[in-house]
């Protein structure tokens, strides 16, 4: 009897701890704890570009968002992006405090072409909470 339950509870162990290490979620295939097109987001002759978001403060409508900019600024940079930066800090203090507030902008064009993508795939990293947003040019 004593083997009988030994047997089970490592067979249960067994299947616990295979579980763990799994190579799909939710279909996908990961490497890495990644998504397989993290690491090779190109779709045969077509761009592609990974945008990944934290937990935003708008939600996961923000954090969608975010994660495609984040794509779209990728593929655009495969392109031969121009990248145009502005950045300006201001401090002001008195006896009262000080304070600090700052501005930064960022643009980016593609020499006459308009960066035209589309989602093909999103994944969530339940640990973590990240969004992966896989984005292909059309």
């Amino acid at each position: 009897m004593k083997k009988i339950m030994t047997s089970i509870i490592l067979a249960v162990f067994c299947l616990t701890f295979s579980g763990c290490f799994a190579e799909k979620s939710d279909g996908v295939k990961l490497i890495n704890g990644k998504p397989e097109w993290f690491y090779h987001p190109s779709d045969g002759s077509k761009i592609g570009g990974v945008g990944v978001s934290g937990i935003h403060v708008d939600g996961k409508t923000g954090q969608k968002t975010l994660a495609m900019q984040r794509a779209l600024e990728e593929i655009a940079r495969q392109m031969g992006v121009k990248v145009q930066s502005y950045s300006s800090l201001k401090s002001v203090s008195d006896s009262s405090g000080s304070a600090v507030s700052g501005e930064s902008s960022s643009f980016f064009t593609v020499d006459g072409n308009e960066v035209k993508a589309r989602i093909k795939a999103m994944w969530e990293d339940s640990y973590s909470g990240e969004l992966y947003i896989w984005m292909v040019t059309e």
